[in-house]
């Protein structure tokens, strides 16, 4: 039997809790059964966390194959407990990485720790091809699967999005990674949706061409962003275009994706890649250029956009690439002789 494990944890309206619960939900489609448990079960003053721990387990067996969603936030104690209680029931284990944290926070994660942490499951499965590129390169050993585009739970219809040049831009927004708001010219219609961690008194002011709308649940970005393009941009205000969003495949872009919106990316980043391979959207080298090639779209040219990112966004509200992924991972699992 195989099963796929997922932390709980409060609703936010950052990518944290969302991107997990939608991965579990597709994975049981295609018959993986679910194990969830409390990621602060070990700050709940219960001294019996371990044994709750294995209560969760209960079910796995000699044979199976686990998929655990990581990171999860929790202590790491907890973490490697799962790890070696599955191993213990001579079971493989396989990460499901939803980020790589050294690679994204380097001065909060150590390197050698998230290696030999990567390296105690006996498959590992990140988004991008860059970003397995750049855990191989640093020493993790076991088979890497790629996922690809992440899946993403969306109950509205589709619905087919209308030409405008508007620009949609979701998600947390921090400083080192939304900054470059600031410096949106009135040349162009940014609408914004998020917070600064879960302030909405921003930290830094916001340029003349941005409208801020506040955070929205799932069902009023769906009514609401209807037209236009997504965008997806990682850069402070001083132009420094954040490393990790190179390699990484935000969430925020199976969002746009689901709700039929051609994405702008940076060209050179695992996203941009994507983009001009499917032709789903457009990409730039810097947000400068933004002005000149929204001014150059119009209806003719935004209607093949959008009827490529039909096809794909399918796929995306399926989960498809998710669920051939998680395959491909317990197949490789059950490929590994057990050391």
């Amino acid at each position: 039997m195989n099963f796929i494990i997922s932390p709980l944890q409060a609703a936010s309206d950052q990518a944290v809790v969302k991107p997990k619960e939608d991965v579990a939900h597709y994975l049981q489609q295609i018959g993986l059964q679910p194990l969830w448990y409390n990621r602060f079960i070990k700050f709940e003053g219960d001294g019996d966390w371990a044994g709750r721990i294995e209560g969760m387990l209960g079910p796995v067996q000699a044979g199976d194959v686990v998929i655990y969603q990581t990171p999860t936030y929790a202590d790491i104690t907890i973490e490697k407990y799962i790890i070696e209680a599955v191993h213990q029931r001579h079971a493989k284990i396989v990460a499901l990485v939803h980020d790589v944290e050294y690679l994204r926070y380097p001065e909060l994660y150590p390197k050698v720790e998230w290696l030999a942490y990567l390296n105690s499951f006996d498959v590992v499965m990140v988004s991008t091809v860059p970003m397995a590129a750049a855990i191989k390169a640093d020493g993790v050993k076991r088979p890497i699967i790629i996922s690809g585009p992440w899946g993403y739970v969306e109950p509205m219809t589709y619905r087919q999005p209308s030409f405008s040049r508007t620009l949609h831009y979701a998600g947390n927004l921090m400083k080192w990674k939304s900054g470059f708001l600031r410096h949106v010219p009135a040349s162009l219609d940014v609408q914004v949706y998020g917070s600064e961690n879960g302030q909405t008194n921003l930290s830094y002011p916001l340029g003349p061409g941005v409208t801020y709308r506040g955070t929205m649940s799932q069902a009023q970005l769906g009514l609401t962003l209807t037209h236009g393009f997504g965008l997806i941009w990682d850069e402070d205000d001083q132009d420094h275009y954040a490393a990790y969003a190179r390699i990484n495949q935000a969430h925020k872009f199976s969002l746009y994706l689901a709700l039929g919106l051609p994405v702008i990316a940076n060209r050179e980043s695992a996203i941009g890649a994507y983009i001009e391979q499917n032709h789903v959207g457009l990409v730039v080298d810097r947000l400068a250029q933004l002005p000149d090639v929204l001014a150059a779209q119009t209806e003719v040219t935004y209607g093949p956009l959008v009827d490529q990112v039909k096809a794909l966004s399918a796929l995306i509200r399926s989960g498809r690439h998710t669920q051939l992924a998680a395959l491909k991972a317990v197949l490789a699992a059950h490929d590994i002789t057990s050391e």
